[in-house]
Formats: C-alpha cells, sequence, structure tokens
C-alpha cells in the first residue's frame, strides 16, 4: 500500500527502494564533490584567493550532502511527523551553515560587492532559523521552520546569479563555456530541490520526486565537475597579469606597441625604443618561433613572453604570469588584426601609423 507521504511516514511502496537509491547517489556525488575542493583547498595554495574559492565550494557541497542525509532519514526511517520534522530541521540547519560560508568566503573576495551585502542578509535569515531550531527543541513548531526555509532562496539565487555573471564576464574562451556548463547544472538542481518540496509533493505525487532527485543528482554532478575546472583566481585577473604587446612584421620590424596600463598607445616612436632591448634580446628565439610555427613563450627579466605567429606578423605579449588565458588572448587579438589588416600586410610599406586602428581591435577583445 502506498502512504499518502508527506503527510504520513515513513514512506513505503514502489516508489522507496529508487528514492532511497538516487538519494544514496546524491550524498555520495556531494561529498565526493566537497572532497575534491577539500583536497584542493588544503594542497593548491596558491594563493589565498584561491583557497578561499575552494573553501566556499567545500562547504556548499559538505552542508548539501549532510542536509540530504538529513532528509533521506527523515523520510525513510521516522514513524512520526513529528521526528521527520526534526531531521528536517537538522537538515535545514547544515543546508544552512554550508550556504553561508559559501557566500562568506566568496564576497571575501570582494568582486560580487564590497559591501557583503548577500553575507549580511543570509547572515541574518541563518541567525534566525538557529534561534528557531532551538525553539523548536522545546516549542513544537509544526512545519513553521519548513516555510521560513523559503525565505532562503531570495539571497541565494540573488548571490548565484550576481557571482556565475562576473565570473562569466571575467572569463575569455573555454573558460566561458564552462562557466554555462555550471550555470546548466545550477538550474537543474534548483528545480530539483522545488520538486523535491512538500508542497510540490502534495499535489503532484511522489513521480515528481523521483525526477525531482533525479535532476538534483544531474547537477550536483555537472555544478561539481565544472566548478573544479573553473579557472583559479589568477586566470580570472588575467587582466592585472598584462603589461604590453608588440606587433613585429617579418623580418622583425617593429610596427605597433600597445601598453595595457595606458590610455594611449603608441604606434612606433615614443616608446618604441624602451622595446627595442627586449625586441632584440629574443630576436633569436624569435627566429626559431617562426621556422617552426608554434606559439612560445619565454622568461625575460621576471617577465613572461608570450609569442603567436601568423603569416605576416608575430605578436609579442609581455606579461606578469603564464596564464592559460593569456594564450587564447594571444592568438586572438593576432587572428582579428590580420583579419582586418589582410588588404594591407602582403605590401605594408613600413609606416607605423597604418597600424592605428589596431588600437580599437584590442580595446574591443579587452572590454
Amino acid at each position: 500500500m502506498i502512504v499518502n507521504y508527506p503527510d504520513t511516514v515513513p514512506l513505503t511502496g514502489p516508489f522507496r527502494i529508487p528514492l532511497m537509491l538516487l538519494n544514496i547517489c546524491l550524498v555520495i556525488a556531494s561529498l565526493n564533490v566537497a572532497l575534491i575542493h577539500v583536497k584542493k583547498h588544503v594542497t593548491l595554495r596558491d594563493s589565498i584567493k584561491g583557497t578561499r574559492v575552494h573553501a566556499a565550494w567545500a562547504s556548499l557541497f559538505l552542508g548539501y550532502a549532510l542536509m540530504i542525509s538529513c532528509y533521506f532519514i527523515g523520510m525513510l526511517y521516522t514513524s512520526t511527523l513529528d521526528q521527520r520534522y526534526k531531521f528536517l530541521q537538522v537538515g535545514y540547519v547544515c543546508g544552512a551553515t554550508g550556504g553561508f560560508f559559501y557566500i562568506y568566503y566568496i564576497e571575501q573576495l570582494a568582486y560580487i560587492t564590497r559591501r557583503r551585502t548577500f553575507t549580511l542578509i543570509f547572515g541574518t535569515l541563518y541567525v534566525v532559523l538557529v534561534c528557531m531550531f532551538f525553539t523548536a527543541l522545546i516549542v513544537d513548531l509544526g512545519n513553521i521552520v519548513q516555510l521560513f526555509m523559503t525565505s532562503f532562496w531570495i539571497p541565494n539565487l540573488g548571490f548565484m546569479i550576481v557571482y556565475l555573471y562576473k565570473i562569466n564576464k571575467l572569463s575569455i574562451g573555454k573558460l566561458r563555456r564552462m562557466v554555462s556548463l555550471v550555470v546548466t547544472g545550477f538550474c537543474l538542481l534548483i528545480l530539483g530541490v522545488l520538486g523535491s518540496t512538500d508542497a510540490v509533493q502534495r499535489p503532484l505525487g511522489l513521480g515528481v520526486r523521483l525526477l525531482a532527485d533525479a535532476c538534483q543528482v544531474g547537477g550536483v554532478i555537472m555544478v561539481g565537475w565544472y566548478s573544479s575546472k573553473l579557472p583559479s583566481w589568477k586566470e580570472l585577473e588575467w587582466e592585472t597579469a598584462l603589461d604590453s604587446l608588440y606587433i613585429v612584421y617579418k623580418g622583425g620590424v617593429l610596427a605597433y606597441e600597445y601598453e595595457f596600463n595606458e590610455a594611449s598607445h603608441n604606434t612606433g616612436q615614443p616608446r618604441a625604443a624602451a622595446a627595442v632591448s627586449a625586441l632584440e634580446a629574443v630576436r633569436l628565439l624569435l627566429d626559431q618561433v617562426v621556422d617552426s610555427g608554434q606559439l612560445k613563450i619565454i622568461d625575460f627579466k621576471k617577465k613572461k613572453l608570450f609569442f603567436d605567429i601568423g603569416d605576416y606578423i608575430t605578436v609579442i605579449m609581455v606579461a606578469n604570469e603564464q596564464l592559460d588565458t593569456l594564450d587564447f588572448l594571444i592568438r586572438k587579438i593576432r587572428k582579428e588584426i590580420e583579419k582586418a589588416f589582410a588588404g594591407m600586410l602582403p605590401t605594408w610599406d613600413g609606416t607605423s601609423a597604418s597600424f592605428a586602428p589596431a588600437t580599437r581591435i584590442i580595446n574591443r577583445i579587452l572590454s
């Protein structure tokens, strides 16, 4: 016989085993993702910012795994609604704790909002939740705590939208595609959480709950996998690593110079002399790069020199860090410039002013 879950417990009938297996998979997947980020937090100490990002994701998934575990016990192994609500309340506190530390760690990086608005809102709700939790141990609050949890969706969704938007804006190339996959995973996860609520199960039945849990499993796997592949903080701060860029015409003629930290950019003359020593120092290496037709990166006076070679020009980018993002960036700049100057490059007369429009192209790529 199928009981009228969630109004009676425990859950029995044909949905019991499938939901049990899905919830076990959900807990295992969440714990696995949390452990991946804990390992990165402990071992990959490249920067304080980087470790905070991993600590944030670890907190989120650990809290989520504990929350689902409490839901699981309340659904399958309690005999009264009061017992079920107690486990649900413990689960709410676990999930909210993970969510709070996630928002706290991310907002410490000061690129979501500098005033930590989401931490303040979520923290206030969290304090109220904890107070309600301890009150419920003394006084029967029924499903009041359960209803109160809906208020957490406001800061949660707001934060996720702003956070993923900022990450997407800072990322370029394949990193932006990874962000899109994380967004898709979060959508699945949110739909799954909403579908597993009592408010949805009562009118639509346990078939929807089964589908919702499956969505949560898929969402956790997608978010967990691709969140671990998201760019490090250094990759997101790629603009601060940029120093200057040079376009060298075949034969070694300096045609254009771009200073990333200056408003004005030169087409040969004012700062060309400052670049001569660097260009001369790498001229022999540049010849080898041109011959091989491959991108190379070399160290020069505490700088990283990126090369990308085309049919008529070689783009040299001087940076302070060796980042994967800059590999994509220099190739994109070179291709866009070759496309824009396709008619002029084969017969370039050596006039640096001819490359003046390159400033507009680079600014557009960087924007």
